[in-house]
C-alpha cells in the first residue's frame, strides 16, 4: 500500500487535476498539498485530510485509514449486531442491559453450565 503522500498524489492524478487545482477546490494552500505529497508534512490533521478527500470526491474513510487515524476494523467491524438501527433508544437500552447481564455472569466465573447462566433461554 502506498504511503499517505503517494496515496493522495495517485488520487489527485487519477482525477486529472494539479496540486494548485486541488488546493483551490479543498481550500488548502498548494504548498500544504505539495508538502503532504512529498511526505514533508507529518501527521496532517484529520480535518485537512477530509477536505482533500471531499475535493477528490472519495470517502474520507479511505484517507483517514491511510493516515492511520482509523483501521479497517473501525470501518468494517468484525462483530456486528444487525438491526440496532431499527430500535428506538429504549429498546437499545434493553439490549445493552442484556449484554451487561451476560458479561457480568461471564466475569463472575460461575461454575454452572452455560445454559444456567441466563435468566431465560431462547427456544
Amino acid at each position: 500500500m502506498p504511503n499517505l503522500g503517494e496515496f493522495i498524489k495517485n488520487k489527485r492524478e487519477a482525477a486529472g487535476i494539479s496540486q494548485k487545482t486541488l488546493a483551490n477546490i479543498s481550500g488548502v494552500a498548494d504548498s500544504t498539498i505539495h508538502n503532504i505529497e512529498i511526505n514533508k508534512t507529518r501527521n496532517p490533521g484529520w480535518e485537512l485530510l477530509c477536505k482533500i478527500a471531499a475535493a477528490l470526491e472519495f470517502h474520507p474513510f479511505e484517507i483517514l485509514k491511510e493516515a492511520g487515524y482509523i483501521t479497517e476494523n473501525d470501518i468494517n467491524p468484525t462483530l456486528l449486531i444487525k438491526g440496532l438501527d431499527k430500535l428506538n433508544n429504549q429498546e437499545r437500552e434493553v439490549v445493552q442491559l442484556f449484554i451487561d447481564f451476560i458479561l457480568s455472569k461471564k466475569n463472575a466465573g460461575s461454575t454452572r453450565k452455560e445454559s444456567d447462566n441466563y435468566a431465560f433461554q431462547i427456544r
